[in-house]
């Protein structure tokens, strides 16, 4: 068996980024710039590489929230990050070492909640099968692979979405795009703020915006964009992504009177998509879906791919 080192806080930024973008599929928990803006606040952040005969196998960022003063929590959320393909030797190598820096004896708990699928027909995850319980379950989401053509992501798209895009193309509207410094951007958070609170869901954060893009390389982590009518003070429809490694995380997308009737939010996501695969995104994971208390909404995100992945929850 291969000997698998594992150093933590040893890497920059720039190595940190670089890495991730090896990884097949990765989510914003383990970006750095998501690291930067928890360890601001009264959680920890330590960050973990997984090397195999030199080689980066594995990766990931553990926050820590004291409870009581001497209870620690310590989450890996969204990982490891696996960089390459590992067995499942080695993956319980790998945790087994990191679960050691947080000892049970000294007042810690530790958990992780991988970001993979659980395979179809399989009645127990890898991570169970290596003696680790689920104690929570694992929600579904629908990840659209944008190395797909143009024409084939088009094909994906429900019959009636492609409709209501043609449509709102037909429309007199400008589609702006921008980062986390755009003028529109407080707009749009505040309007998402409202929206989780008439809705009464819990999303991401929305004071993570700035923070994440502010924290990305190169101020790239955050793509916005606008639907603004000829001569109007505010936008009719806007969505937000969040980037990291060579996929990104749809994150906000609110709509307006003028904008439902103008379709303008199918169109915004499905520019904001063809923008990403440009930009050299290869993978868009379009958020959870709650078929029960958030049925529009997941209907909404269903229209643009039915692929759904069922993760597999969270694990100690």
């Amino acid at each position: 068996m291969s000997e698998i080192i594992i150093k933590w806080d040893d890497v920059s930024q720039r190595q940190w980024d670089k890495f991730l973008r090896k990884a097949a599929h990765c989510s914003f928990q383990q970006a750095w710039a998501y690291g930067a803006v928890i360890g601001q606040g009264r959680q920890e952040v330590a960050r973990f590489i997984a090397y195999d005969g030199g080689e980066a196998v594995a990766m990931g960022q553990v926050v820590t929230r004291r409870y009581v003063y001497f209870l620690k929590f310590n989450l890996l959320l969204k990982g490891p990050v696996w960089l390459k393909e590992v067995d499942e030797e080695q993956k319980k190598q790998i945790l087994t070492e990191v679960s050691n820096r947080y000892p049970l004896k000294n007042f810690n708990l530790f958990a992780f909640s991988p970001d993979e699928p659980v395979p179809k027909g399989s009645e127990k995850s890898v991570y169970e099968n290596m003696g680790y319980r689920q104690i929570v379950t694992g929600n579904s989401t629908i990840l659209i692979n944008l190395e797909l053509s143009e024409d084939e992501l088009w094909q994906n798209l429900y019959s009636k979405n492609r409709t209501h895009i043609r449509k709102a193309e037909k429309n007199d509207f400008d589609v702006i795009y921008g980062d986390h410094n755009h003028h529109y951007i407080d707009w749009l958070l505040e309007q998402e703020s409202k929206q989780q609170q008439q809705n009464k869901y819990q999303g991401i954060p929305v004071g993570l915006v700035k923070g994440y893009g502010q924290y990305s390389s190169g101020n790239q982590g955050v793509y916005s964009a606008f639907a603004v009518e000829k001569g109007a003070e505010t936008p009719m429809a806007g969505v937000l992504f969040l980037s990291h490694g060579r996929c990104a995380t749809y994150h906000i997308g609110w709509n307006g009177p003028r904008g439902r009737k103008s379709r303008a939010l199918n169109l915004l996501l499905w520019k904001m998509i063809l923008k990403l695969k440009h930009d050299g995104i290869r993978m868009v994971d379009l958020g959870g879906l709650n078929t029960e208390e958030g049925a529009d909404i997941a209907r909404y995100k269903l229209s643009f791919s039915n692929e759904v992945t069922r993760l597999g929850g969270t694990y100690m």
